[in-house]
């Protein structure tokens, strides 16, 4: 083939990729006001995002398995570097019949509310949760329970705990910790 062939067809790619940005220009015109000429200087409004059920955003890499997805990057609350969001979320809904009195997810503390049963009015308990570890493990969390009984007089004074009753609550939220990594793992992988 001759110099002139080829020359040919690189004019005819310039002009299809030159055709083709400037048909991908979403850029609306602006009318000018009859009035005064001038373009209106307010922003042309915003497209709404519409979900893509067909997940055209997509690549190779993704599809492959090279590269994570949009939505596996943002899995659960913001915490610190050594405190699990699944432990986190779990201790949370462990302890939220007590009302959350404080919480810091950067170093993994939970703290309920004084919380006295319906059934015992003249006793109460506060409840709290440290998240040691990102693992989901027993010694990743530890649980203290401060208990108060109310005396005739009126006063509070401590209390043991039994020990059944921390290791019952910290069962507690490893099981439910469990069941949310598994509900996330079958939502990530198999839908």
């Amino acid at each position: 083939m001759s110099a002139h062939y080829y020359r040919l067809l690189l004019a005819v790619a310039a002009s299809l990729s030159l055709m083709t940005a400037g048909c991908g220009s979403d850029r609306a015109r602006q009318a000018a006001d009859p009035v005064t000429g001038r373009v209106p200087t307010q922003p042309a409004p915003q497209k709404a995002a519409i979900p893509d059920p067909q997940r055209t955003d997509e690549t190779l890499w993704t599809l492959l398995g090279l590269a994570k997805r949009e939505s596996q990057r943002n899995v659960g609350p913001q915490t610190g570097g050594t405190v699990s969001p699944v432990l986190w979320v779990a201790a949370r809904e462990a302890i939220e019949f007590a009302g959350t009195a404080s919480e810091d997810p950067m170093t993994g503390l939970l703290v309920t509310n004084w919380y006295s049963p319906p059934a015992k009015p003249n006793e109460r308990l506060r409840v709290s949760v440290f998240i040691l570890s990102r693992a989901l493990r027993s010694d990743s969390v530890a649980v203290t329970v401060e208990r108060q009984v109310r005396s005739p007089a009126g006063e509070w004074s401590d209390t043991p705990v039994a020990a059944d009753v921390v290791a019952g609550l910290e069962n507690a939220i490893l099981l439910r910790a469990r069941q949310i990594h598994a509900e996330r793992y079958r939502s990530t992988y198999y839908n």
